[in-house]
C-alpha cells in the first residue's frame, strides 16, 4: 500500500486527486463510526486513525511554535500542544502533522477539538510524528473563522526539562497542514497556523 502511494504522489499531475480521494475514505471511514458510535465523548477524546503520510523530519520547513516562558517539567507531567489557525474558510476536515522528541515525551492518547463544528477527530501515533486530522459529517457548510483555536493534544513527560523556547523549537513542531473544503478542494501546506506548548492547566 505504501509502495503503491510513493509512486502515485510521484506524479505531480494526480497527486492532488490521490490526496483528495485518501481523505473521502477517511470522511467515509469516519461517518461509518458515527453513525454506529453516536456522537463522540463530550470531550471529544481521540481513536487511532489509519495508516498517515510519511515522517517529515524536525529540520524539514515547519510552522513554528509560539513563544512561552521557560518552565521545569517532571517525568510525568502533562503538556498541551494548542493549535491555532489565523484564517479558515469552508473547512470541513483538516490534517498536521506534530513532529515531537520521543525521548522526552508521549502522546497521552487525549486531544480535543475546540471547533463545534468539527467534532469527529481522531490521531494515530508514529514513533517521530503524531497526524492529526478531523472531519464534519454529512452534508454541511465548511468552518469558517479567523484567530481560531483549532485543537487541543495532550502529551506526557517521560523526563525532567525545561520548557522553553529553544526546548520547544527543537523538540515540537508542526508541519504539512492540509485542509478539505465542503465540495472536496483539497489544500495543501496550509500557511497561518501556529502552536503554542504549555503545561496542563
Amino acid at each position: 500500500m505504501k509502495e503503491k502511494l510513493k509512486k502515485i504522489m510521484q506524479n505531480k499531475k494526480h497527486r492532488n486527486i490521490t490526496i483528495a480521494s485518501a481523505l473521502c475514505v477517511v470522511f467515509a471511514v469516519s461517518a461509518i463510526w458515527f453513525a454506529t458510535a453516536g456522537k463522540p465523548d463530550t470531550d471529544n477524546r481521540a481513536a487511532d486513525a489509519g495508516d498517515p503520510v510519511d515522517q517529515v523530519s524536525l529540520e524539514e520547513q515547519q510552522v513554528p511554535l509560539s513563544d512561552m516562558p521557560p518552565l521545569t517539567v517532571a517525568v510525568g507531567d502533562v503538556i498541551v500542544v494548542s493549535v491555532y489557525a489565523d484564517e479558515m474558510t469552508d473547512v470541513y476536515g483538516y490534517q498536521f502533522e506534530i513532529n515531537y522528541d520521543s525521548e522526552y515525551v508521549e502522546y497521552s492518547k487525549r486531544l480535543y477539538s475546540d471547533i463545534d463544528e468539527i467534532l469527529t477527530i481522531f490521531a494515530a501515533d508514529k514513533e517521530w510524528y503524531l497526524l492529526v486530522g478531523a472531519t464534519m459529517i454529512g452534508d454541511a457548510q465548511g468552518y469558517d473563522g479567523t484567530d481560531v483555536p483549532v485543537c487541543r493534544v495532550e502529551f506526557t513527560a517521560l523526563t525532567e526539562f525545561d520548557l522553553n523556547d529553544d526546548f520547544t523549537s527543537d523538540h515540537f513542531a508542526i508541519s504539512s497542514v492540509n485542509t478539505v473544503t465542503s465540495d472536496l478542494q483539497y489544500l495543501e501546506d496550509v500557511a497561518g497556523w501556529s502552536a503554542s506548548v504549555s503545561p496542563l492547566s
